[in-house]
């Protein structure tokens, strides 16, 4: 058998990840240690590629053993849900929807729309998963979800997308460092005399544009530090680092409120950030009663912009604007 297809295998791989070492490992799991070397050593041999590399006594991972770690590690623990779920009996699962969506939306807005749901529908449970841009898109997503929320629409033969709306984006820093000495924020060529805190995604990072009644401004960002979690843009931004450039305003909107966050340019708008419901083809009522339920509850959410709304505007990061 190709060990590289045994879960068990994988499971002892991890172990020894997180261990450091095999004895270790063989320690914690009452094994031989030369057994386990055996077993490493089978799977980097069906593998075709190293997947540790000593450094001393210690095991450290390969660049093939990191690429392994990190998406196996994912299959191994829904593999082991799974098998949870089963033993559990059959009428465990059939109130089960499985989610996937970008990690801010999965942070901020998901929670509060899953625990209002299970209010009204006390029987349906979630298994919600973060995940960055790229991994939404990956095969195993297509097929390891009921409903996967996405920022661009997925289409597939099995699934069907559905625009839920838009996302209002903004730029913030904290009224601490608003009042900071020789600060003078008043146009938008303005933004790169400080500290910038941008969001990584694709060419987001560096170029966007700015919109003011009839006028447009295309903003290249030089940014000193960009992340692909807008909790990390709010760190920055709340300790006073400098400003944060294109945040969805659903992750400020308390601080905004209490006034220890103030919007930077108010007049400028961004384009807004499209959301997308792709679901699988299914005849189970209770998955497609969640997501009637959901359209209507997401758009109501502060910094949500229906698509039907004279506001919902996009760019494609060209010259040229959209209006929808």
């Amino acid at each position: 058998m190709n060990s590289a297809h045994d879960l068990d295998t994988w499971r002892l791989f991890f172990k020894v990840v997180n261990l450091g070492s095999v004895s270790k490992a063989a320690q914690s799991l009452h094994q031989e240690t030369s057994a386990i070397s055996r077993k490493l050593n089978k799977l980097e041999k069906d593998l075709g590629t190293e997947l540790f590399t000593k450094d001393g006594r210690k095991l450290k991972l390969t660049s093939a053993g990191f690429v392994a770690f990190s998406r196996m590690r994912r299959i191994v623990l829904d593999a082991g849900c799974l098998i949870n779920d089963l033993s559990q009996g059959q009428d465990n699962l059939e109130q089960l929807i499985t989610i996937a969506a970008p990690i801010g939306i999965s942070e901020k807005l998901l929670p509060i729309c899953l625990l209002e749901y299970m209010k009204i529908e006390p029987s349906t449970r979630f298994s919600c998963r973060s995940m960055s841009y790229v991994e939404l898109f990956s095969t195993e997503t297509f097929q390891g979800y009921d409903i996967i929320l996405s920022t661009s629409p997925i289409t597939t033969a099995t699934n069907t997308t559905m625009l839920l709306g838009g996302i209002k984006h903004i730029m913030t820093a904290s009224t601490e460092f608003l009042r900071g000495e020789n600060v003078s924020i008043r146009r938008p060529e303005d933004l790169n005399n400080y500290p910038l805190f941008s969001f990584y995604s694709r060419n987001r990072e560096r170029n966007t544009h700015l919109k003011k009644g009839s006028e447009t401004y295309h903003l290249n960002l030089d940014a000193c530090c960009r992340f692909n979690h807008p909790g990390a843009i709010k760190t920055a931004v709340l300790d006073n680092y400098g400003i944060g450039v294109y945040c969805p305003y659903y992750f400020y909107a308390s601080e905004i409120k209490n006034g220890q966050v103030q919007q930077v340019l108010p007049d400028w708008t961004m384009p807004l950030q499209q959301v997308y419901l792709n679901k699988k083809y299914t005849q189970r009522a209770y998955v497609n009663d969640f997501i009637n339920w959901f359209f209507q509850r997401f758009i109501n959410f502060e910094g949500i912009i229906s698509p039907m709304s004279n506001g919902f505007w996009m760019s494609d990061f060209s010259a040229n604007l959209v209006h929808l």
